[in-house]
Formats: C-alpha cells, sequence, structure tokens
C-alpha cells in the first residue's frame, strides 16, 4: 500500500519535492545560459583588447616613423 496516498503530510511532502525539483532544474538552466554568456563576453573582450593592442602597435610605429622623418629633415651641422 502506499503511504503518500493515505498520509497528507507524505502527500504534501512529495508535492513539494517535485515543485523544490522543477526549480532547481530551472534555476540549472539558467546558470549554464548565464555562463556561456559569461564565456561569450569574455571572448569578445579578448578581441577588443587584442585589436586595441594592435592599433597601439600601429600608432606606435607610425609615431616611429614620423619622428625618423623629422630626423631626415633637420638641418644637419655644418662642420666648419
Amino acid at each position: 500500500m502506499d503511504d503518500t496516498k493515505n498520509d497528507p503530510v507524505l502527500a504534501r511532502l512529495d508535492r513539494l519535492n517535485n515543485s523544490v525539483t522543477r526549480r532547481l532544474d530551472k534555476l540549472e538552466e539558467r546558470l549554464r545560459i548565464l555562463e556561456q554568456d559569461n564565456g561569450e563576453i569574455i571572448n569578445l573582450l579578448i578581441a577588443v583588447k587584442a585589436g586595441l593592442e594592435e592599433c597601439a602597435g600601429e600608432i606606435a610605429a607610425g609615431e616611429l616613423l614620423i619622428e625618423a622623418e623629422d630626423v631626415d629633415d633637420s638641418p644637419s651641422p655644418s662642420l666648419h
């Protein structure tokens, strides 16, 4: 004989257990989605950082070229 059908307290506990289990499953699914979203955000930030570092390198290289051109354009000292 099934005791949960005869005992209202056990039946209530069984329903609560089922409800809690469903809620935990939903929370776990939300957590998986958040973890996936966070992973995508981290990957985007890494890509942005790499792009910024590349731009900074190009800017630094451009500044070096400008400095080199300035040195070439400066008048040479006369040797009198």
